[in-house]
């Protein structure tokens, strides 16, 4: 096969996992979530790094409802102790990762303290912290078409026209964003009338502030608007969790990179006991 066939072939190959990709994108699924979902949804574990990059790593896993909502949520780990057997603070450095859309998961890892490659991972007996959880308790896809009285939704107003999405937002308001390969669709989406998906043109952008603080912003598109949908939240609600947990046993030294037949996890879990409301 000549070289330039081998170029095309692989140039197709990759434009076909590019849209593979793009068409498993789907739109997300906003639902009210109750305290008891809340307080029952939400958990903390330690567990230990698989992958063959830092194999046996300790790390702390947060557990979040098995609902879209949960992509959304804002995550804090005050910076957690680590303690040794005689209550003595052990060094480390702490790592944050990145929500799992499919195990509705968080999570940091504890890493050797300028650690040298091939670095034993960090001992200790329990790590002790605080996990602090924003959660979108409520909401939902708001659909709204051209000339349509004025919606309003997670605190702000959202009107349409033939080439345009205006959002009037108060104060301290922010857009959603889809988590980075969360497999969903970002929050806002504009389409035509024969359901095509219209590219906004930001160049075109205009955001006005107001005197009490709020934004108005217009979003302009590259054709005309037949509807548009923005994921918004309605309702937050703050967790504190609190945890004491003794790390995971350490994985068996010849199963790096293979997820643990008896699950990446160990040990208690611990619960939050109080849901607060926001108003």
């Amino acid at each position: 096969m000549r070289h330039s066939t081998v170029l095309a072939v692989l140039a197709g190959m990759t434009l076909a996992s590019a849209l593979a990709v793009a068409e498993e994108k789907r739109e997300p699924k906003l639902v009210s979530v109750t305290d008891a979902q809340l307080k029952e949804g939400i958990s903390a574990r330690a567990g230990r790094n698989y992958a063959w990059m830092g194999y046996n790593t300790p790390e702390i896993h947060l557990q979040l409802p098995a609902v879209d909502n949960s992509a959304y949520a804002d995550v804090t780990f005050d910076p957690p102790k680590l303690l040794d057997k005689g209550g003595k603070a052990v060094a480390y450095e702490v790592e944050q990762g990145l929500y799992d859309a499919q195990t509705h998961q968080n999570e940091v890892r504890f890493m050797p303290k300028a650690a040298q490659p091939g670095a034993p991972p960090v001992d200790f007996a329990h790590a002790v912290g605080t996990i602090k959880v924003r959660y979108p308790v409520a909401g939902r896809t708001v659909a709204l078409k051209p000339g349509a009285a004025p919606v309003t939704a997670g605190g702000a107003k959202l009107s349409a026209t033939a080439t345009s999405l205006v959002v009037d937002a108060p104060a301290g308001w922010k857009p959603l964003e889809a988590p980075f390969e969360s497999g969903m669709e970002e929050p806002l989406r504009v389409y035509d009338a024969a359901g095509k998906r219209l590219e906004e043109d930001h160049s075109q952008q205009l955001m006005q502030t107001r005197e009490d603080g709020g934004q108005t912003t217009t979003h302009v598109f590259k054709g005309k608007v037949a509807q548009a949908k923005l994921d918004v939240i309605d309702e937050w609600a703050e967790v504190d969790l609190a945890y004491d947990l003794a790390p995971m046993a350490k994985l068996p030294a010849e199963g790096a990179g293979q997820k643990p037949a008896g699950g990446d996890e160990g040990g208690p879990s611990v619960k939050p006991s109080a849901v607060r409301r926001l108003k």
